[in-house]
């Protein structure tokens, strides 16, 4: 073949058409030669295999050390053309489905990391003969060492770690939420003093290189003498969890409904008949095969961890009151008497049912805010007052608003969680009455002042407000046209603050947090930061006893905190 300039492409590998030109193919010896584009205008030929070009490999490598590691690149991204024929020739009957993509080397070190985390698998299962098995009869391919592994770990740990640092240092506000009802007064920490670089984020490799010099510490002194006096940092003021609080109304306050005699007789033998039915199913497998070809599934047994549990085993019973009769028979169990006492489970489901849909959207994972808790508050408050057609569970109604309103008065008159929902497009002031109405609408407008005429505040939004009536314009228009210079400061200070809550409150356009004006925005984000409710870090707590089973007691600190921390912060984990 002429070595004519003419042909500029290589036809054997076409990824290396940045770096050589085929120019002669011999199939007599089962070799090909190329020359080389970077010597040009020097004239250099390479003889190489047809089955491996790694006399190419070697000439950069020698020649143009350089460009060595952009020759390997390209290696690895070649087209699946070049390496697998079945790309491109008529697939068979037999091979449909058969021939899939292939993942490089470090596509399948991810998809196995990716595999291990998600399901809380021990680390070791990379090793395990089966897993290897699987690996080789699937991908053809052979896990990393264990010790491979662990290093891809900790790599993944480190670049998760340093993600979340980079996004919380782009952020003003920061919800903490933490459980801690045996640890009381104590925490625990590596120095005796709180140093500048680890009062907000401690090192994982400083604390593990300490680890057995660290000591409890009286929280309050710490503040005191250690925090307060150095930095001036002060926690937030503490707000128990909603969730929680519900709960104890749910399970202890209603205990004062029975000081009605006539409530207390007849719920105390009702449920205690239900109690000796559960009993029933968790205690004998044959009672328990028995009453699900009764009822076509087991009744929903109460358990103390778990909320609402006993309200939704109640319920259960309450859905099948058609046939419990026959489950008390084969249980050989007292059965209800009919009507008192079935009317009484079907009212207690009614009066707790507002309970049970507010403890679920407290606990939200997503778009459940600080501003949540008064309207849902409000909207039981509501749902109780409507119960009143009751012949037997009125003490317990009356009994839940007085729990309510003793748990939850602080709230109910606090100007943060007033203003917090207030802020939420969904609930504006519509769950308030018309005497709170104008007095949060006021505090409103001077929490919107403070903001304003504070100069020290910066807020992670940096566009500026357009003076416009919210009331006839769409405020989700282009950022672009908001974008103006100098004269925000006059444009913020000679805004009519009242206006824009008025426009706010009367605007029906206004949906979502993401359509309010600015200067609502940067207030809703200061005040709906937090949560009502520490299910999440409960949600924490669940997972780590499924990563720390029996069976893995001899984990570490650090490989726990790894496969937890990478199971739950998959949002910073790059793809």
């Amino acid at each position: 073949m002429d070595t004519d300039t003419s042909q500029s492409e290589c036809t054997k590998w076409s990824h290396l058409n940045k770096y050589f030109k085929e120019t002669l193919h011999s199939d007599g010896n089962n070799n090909i030669t190329f020359k080389c584009l970077l010597c040009i205008p020097k004239e250099k030929l390479i003889s190489t295999s047809t089955s491996s070009n790694s006399n190419l490999r070697s000439h950069i490598k020698h020649i143009h050390p350089s460009q060595l590691s952009e020759f390997n690149k390209c290696g690895k991204k070649r087209n699946i053309i070049d390496d697998d024929p079945a790309a491109y020739k008529q697939l068979k009957i037999d091979e449909v489905g058969k021939i899939s993509k292939k993942l490089n080397e470090t596509e399948f070190d991810k998809a196995n990391i990716e595999l291990i985390v998600s399901t809380v698998s021990p680390f070791s299962l990379i090793e395990h003969r089966g897993f290897i098995k699987y690996c080789r009869l699937t991908y053809n391919r052979v896990p990393a060492s264990r010790r491979n592994f662990m290093r891809d770990i900790v790599s993944e740990y480190n670049d998760m770690t340093a993600s979340l640092k980079d996004e919380l240092s782009q952020v003003n506000f920061v919800c903490i939420t933490a459980d801690c009802w045996s640890v009381f007064h104590r925490v625990y920490n590596e120095n005796t003093t709180i140093q500048p670089s680890t009062a907000s984020n401690h090192n994982q490799d400083e604390g593990e290189e300490e680890e057995e010099v660290m000591r409890p510490i009286n929280i309050s002194d710490e503040l005191e003498n250690g925090v307060g006096n150095l930095f001036n940092l002060t926690l937030p003021q503490h707000q128990r969890c909603a969730a929680h609080t519900l709960n104890l109304i749910a399970t202890t306050d209603i205990g004062d409904a029975e000081k009605d005699k006539a409530y207390k007789i007849l719920s105390r033998r009702v449920f205690g008949k239900c109690q000796a039915l559960f009993n029933k199913q968790n205690q004998s497998k044959q009672y328990a095969d028995q009453i699900k070809n009764v009822l076509s599934r087991y009744l929903i047994t109460p358990n103390a961890t778990r909320w609402n549990s006993f309200y939704d085993a109640i319920k259960c019973i309450v859905s099948n009151l058609n046939k419990i009769d026959e489950v008390f028979s084969i249980t050989s169990l007292q059965p209800f008497t009919r009507p008192r006492e079935t009317l009484i489970l079907i009212e207690y489901c009614k009066v707790m049912q507002p309970i049970a849909k507010s403890l679920d959207i407290l606990q939200g994972d997503k778009h459940v805010s600080l501003g949540y808790l008064l309207p849902t508050l409000t909207a039981i408050n509501k749902s109780l007052k409507s119960l009143s057609s009751l012949n037997y569970c009125t003490p317990l109604i009356n009994a839940l608003q007085k729990g309510i309103e003793k748990r939850f008065q602080r709230y109910m008159s606090s100007s943060t969680c007033q203003i917090s929902s207030a802020l939420i497009p969904k609930f504006k002031l519509n769950w308030a009455s018309s005497e709170e109405k104008i007095s949060i609408k006021e505090k409103l407008v001077e929490t919107l002042k403070t903001c304003a005429e504070d100069a020290d505040s910066t807020y992670t939004s940096s566009q500026p407000l357009v003076q416009n009536d919210l009331s006839h314009q769409n405020v989700t228009e282009d950022d672009d046209f908001l974008l103006f210079e100098d004269d925000l400061q006059e444009s913020q200070n000679n805004y009519d603050l009242q206006k824009i809550v008025s426009d706010y409150l009367l605007n029906h356009n206004i949906k979502s947090p993401e359509d309010l004006p600015i200067t609502l925005k940067k207030a809703y984000i200061e005040y709906n930061t937090a949560v009502p409710s520490s299910a999440h870090v409960e949600r924490l707590f669940s997972a780590g006893g499924q990563v720390f089973s029996r069976r893995r007691g001899s984990m570490s600190d650090t490989n726990f905190e790894m496969a937890l921390l990478l199971k739950f912060n998959k949002y910073f984990i790059q793809e």
